[in-house]
């Protein structure tokens, strides 16, 4: 059928290694599993899931997972579709090569491990045949591609979840797509931490914080600091600017005298890395991404406990002095006024 051509047809080239049902109905299904980064808990793995009804109409899509997903997960209500031309939508404008946004479900819910999608009756045409000018005739909804996300859960960290993906058209007609097992990380992640050169750096790798030197006196927290974000310009006439230093480090390495608080005494061993550009961490491409593998396999037996000059982009692998974690922190963002944005992966060791 040739509408249900234009909606399956990219799904089915770039299609999961999974395992479908429909050789036998008049509903087709394919999937594609669209998130490449490690599964960690709180992030979401996004699916697109594509339906095509050889007669009738499509009726529900349903997504069931071995794990319940935590708060997020559930199909959105639009499907997507690529501008061939400068349009117009909703007062939106978009121009070639956008994407553009049109309603096909008509209602959404998840119940503890499944999500459901209720079709839409009628979509504007241009959806399924581009060949058809947008907004100038509704079709029934024979072919669709919706989105779904599974926002990971913190009781799947370590374990593996796989998806079922079923349909059901108007005719009573059903299809099923199984995915293979996807392995969730152990680490925890967290983005864009701000540092304040003499306020908020004293940073604690097991609870992913900064804190001011208050904070670390007051709630008791010297044993918990893993390392001091501190900025200077210069050291005894070398170059010194956003630096990290253990607590315990050799004191000719503080650029700030009386930084280091009463009792703060780790010796956190780290090693700088100016080319590991995380893509969970800063946020856009290139799609190379930290995991597990690379925390278990760290060999830090030969670093120091300081990390001097730097740069935006730059990084750096740390342990714990009590063994408990591993973790990189990577550096979004620096201000010579002496701020520094970071965001970090963190595994139990």
């Amino acid at each position: 059928m040739k509408l249900l051509k234009y909606v399956m047809l990219s799904a089915i080239a770039l299609s999961c290694f999974s395992c479908s049902d429909d050789d036998d109905s008049t509903l087709r299904n394919d999937l594609i599993k669209k998130t490449v980064a490690p599964a960690i808990a709180g992030e979401k793995i996004e699916f697109a899931y594509a339906m095509g009804a050889q007669m009738g109409q499509l009726g529900q899509a349903e997504a069931r997972a071995s794990i319940s997903g935590a708060e997020g997960t559930g199909f959105e209500l639009n499907s997507w579709f690529t501008a061939r031309n400068k349009l117009v939508v909703n007062g939106v404008t978009y121009q070639a090569g956008d994407d553009v946004p049109v309603q096909t479900v008509k209602d959404a819910s998840t119940n503890g491990a499944t999500s459901t999608a209720t079709m839409m009756d009628k979509v504007d045409e241009h959806y399924m045949n581009p060949a058809v000018a947008f907004g100038t005739s509704q079709a029934s909804l024979i072919a669709a591609t919706v989105r779904y996300a599974y926002v990971v859960p913190a009781e799947a960290k370590g374990k593996n979840i796989s998806f079922t993906f079923s349909s059901t058209s108007s005719t009573g007609a059903k299809a099923s797509y199984s995915t293979p097992s996807y392995p969730v990380s152990k680490m925890d992640m967290k983005r864009l931490i701000e540092l304040g050169n003499e306020g908020a750096c004293y940073f604690s790798i097991e609870d992913m914080k900064a804190y001011t030197k208050e904070e670390v006196t007051t709630q008791s927290l010297a044993s918990k600091i893993d390392f001091i974000y501190i900025y200077q310009a210069k050291l005894n006439g070398y170059d010194y600017k956003h630096s990290f230093v253990s607590p315990g480090t050799d004191p000719k390495y503080i650029a700030i005298a009386g930084i280091v608080p009463a009792e703060a005494t780790n010796k956190t061993p780290m090693e700088k890395r100016a080319n590991v550009r995380d893509a969970q961490l800063k946020g856009e491409a290139p799609n190379v991404y930290i995991d597990d593998v690379d925390f278990q396999s760290l060999d830090l037996g030969a670093a120091v406990d300081y990390a001097l000059t730097f740069s935006k982009d730059d990084g750096a692998f740390m342990k714990t002095a009590n063994g408990k974690y591993a973790a990189y922190v990577y550096v979004n963002k620096i201000d010579d006024s002496g701020k520094m944005t970071i965001s970090i992966k963190r595994y139990p060791l």
